[in-house]
């Protein structure tokens, strides 16, 4: 299939983080993985739309009494994907190095949504981004390359790397051998 037919299979609608808000940095970033998040809220109205809201309105979470803010460049639900960030420009989503070097898609696992629709337009997103970047299949990871979290909770078996895991990988490239 055609890249440009391909893309119109993922539903991609660009929805920013406007410049200057505190989640959106706007320092460079390096481009070298794609990092794998699952949102961990099961809420059913937990869709694409409803972090981008949150990442255009808010951006932040208290923890211990503070605001840590955070954002990433995509959203994924089992019908659009959404853009938050340029991919050049850093996400606050692994609070490590990570953020500068990755650029970050968080998968909604929402009540009531089509997880694995959301799975396999994730995969497609990923396929397109690395026709398009020019990348190597083993620059995909999940959140917990970069932290001790167990994310992305639904690709992990027991919180670990595993047979999902690696069926993921697997729908990856069976998605890019589809691009001409």
């Amino acid at each position: 299939m055609q890249r440009v037919e391909f893309g119109k299979l993922l539903n991609l609608k660009e929805d920013y983080i406007p410049m200057g808000r505190p989640n959106r940095p706007g320092t460079p970033n390096t481009l070298e993985y794609i990092t794998i998040h699952n949102t961990d809220n099961r809420d059913p109205s937990a869709d694409a739309a409803s972090y981008s809201k949150f990442l255009r309105t808010e951006g932040y979470y208290i923890l211990r009494g503070e605001k840590i803010y955070s954002s990433w460049h995509y959203t994924v639900d089992g019908s659009r994907v959404l853009m938050h960030l340029p991919l050049n420009e850093t996400a606050y989503h692994s609070f490590n190095n990570g953020d500068t070097r990755s650029i970050a898609i968080q998968v909604c696992m929402n009540k009531g949504g089509d997880q694995q629709a959301a799975f396999l337009r994730t995969a497609r997103l990923v396929a397109a981004l690395l026709f398009d970047l020019r990348k190597p299949k083993d620059v995909v990871v999940p959140h917990m390359y970069w932290t001790e979290k167990k994310c992305p909770r639904l690709l992990l078996n027991n919180g670990k790397l595993g047979q999902k895991w690696t069926e993921f990988i697997l729908s990856i490239k069976r998605e890019f051998a589809s691009i001409d």
